[in-house]
């Protein structure tokens, strides 16, 4: 699905809300941290950008959004901010020293992932998983 038509999927969805609200106005409630919601997703979405080799400059983006260069730049602060408190609250940060806490409680070695894939399945070939693991569970936190 292009970007585009996922916008205007959005667009129908709070569509529909504003005719659901329209029956339930008590429900006006949730509309304010939608927009603060969906103000998070575009602060967010400029950090990220702002990360990731060849994204928009800061000046690209303000010319696209139609803001000033310094409005693109703390916008991007924020969404560092947003990313790093949702990590946080998530626990991604802690998820490595989880996996080495395991990894010594159960007396086993550290195994390094080569070219994005683990070395006991790069062995058998792309995309072909040894057979004791095809079939494991989903890891879950305690």
């Amino acid at each position: 699905m292009e970007t585009e038509e996922y916008v205007a999927m959005l667009h129908r969805m709070v569509d529909a809300l504003a005719r659901r609200l329209s029956d339930d106005p008590a429900g006006l409630v949730h509309v304010e941290p939608l927009r603060q919601h969906l103000r998070d997703a575009m602060n967010i979405a400029i950090a990220i950008n702002q990360d990731k080799p060849g994204g928009y400059s800061f000046g690209e983006l303000a010319k696209i959004l139609g803001m000033r260069r310094e409005s693109v730049y703390d916008r991007a602060l924020k969404g560092r901010s947003l990313t790093a408190a949702m990590r946080a609250r998530l626990g991604v940060i802690n998820l490595r020293e989880h996996r080495k806490a395991r990894l010594q409680r159960a007396a086993l070695p550290e195994r390094h992932v080569a070219e994005g894939r683990h070395r006991a399945c790069s062995a058998q070939g792309p995309g072909i998983a040894p057979a004791h693991l095809e079939n494991r569970r989903a890891f879950t936190l305690e």
